[in-house]
């Protein structure tokens, strides 16, 4: 066997026997639990045991601290407390949000929606729309001439007028046509068509 080999070996061999013994048949004390003894007891106040001090073997030392777990772990009460849990019930929760421990929480009152006013329509500052009374009810053309004439009534009163002429001390005619004639105020500048109207 090489040489190397053969020291590894030695130094492995005693290392892993080292090993074993520490974990398998020497394991370390438990240090998991840590609780308070009950106040009654008089554990709380004892000192530790000589066999559990720095200077006692190993195997006893393990021995004691298991059993002194163990005592402390009978202290505990598992019993379930339902009066606790009780006098927890009937406190009123009086936060200002919703309560998260509670399944459902009634919705908020509906919000009253505010009352809808008709539009006001607005009202046109400009003149009111022309009404002329007169009526038209014929044109004619002389022959040879390009010049139209209007013939216009209002009940018993009849006028005939070109383009630009004035009746009634107020309206103007500003085009003949065959159908109709425009008309125009000249007190408000507004034109309105007269359609042609067979008597």
């Amino acid at each position: 066997m090489p040489k190397k080999k053969f020291i590894a070996l030695l130094i492995l061999v005693p290392l892993c026997a080292w090993l074993v013994y520490r974990n398998i048949v020497s394991p370390a004390p438990l240090n998991g639990i840590a609780s308070v003894p009950p106040a009654g007891t008089a554990q709380g106040t004892e000192r530790a045991p000589a066999a559990s001090r720095p200077g006692a073997p190993r195997n006893v030392r393990q021995q004691r601290d298991q059993t002194m777990n163990l005592q402390k772990l009978a202290a505990l009460d598992p019993t379930l407390r339902l009066d606790l849990l009780e006098q927890i019930r009937q406190v009123d929760y009086k936060g200002p949000a919703r309560n998260i421990f509670e399944p459902y929480t009634p919705p908020p009152p509906p919000v009253e929606a505010p009352p809808v006013s008709a539009p006001v329509m607005p009202r046109s500052s400009g003149p009111a729309p022309l009404n002329i009374p007169w009526k038209f009810y014929g044109m004619a053309v002389r022959s040879g001439s390009f010049q139209k004439k209007a013939f216009l009534t209002d009940g018993e009163e009849i006028f005939i007028g070109v383009e630009g002429s004035l009746f009634a001390r107020r309206y103007k005619i500003i085009r003949i046509g065959v159908n109709s004639i425009e008309v125009e105020d000249i007190q408000t500048s507004q034109k309105q068509q007269l359609p042609l109207q067979e008597e």
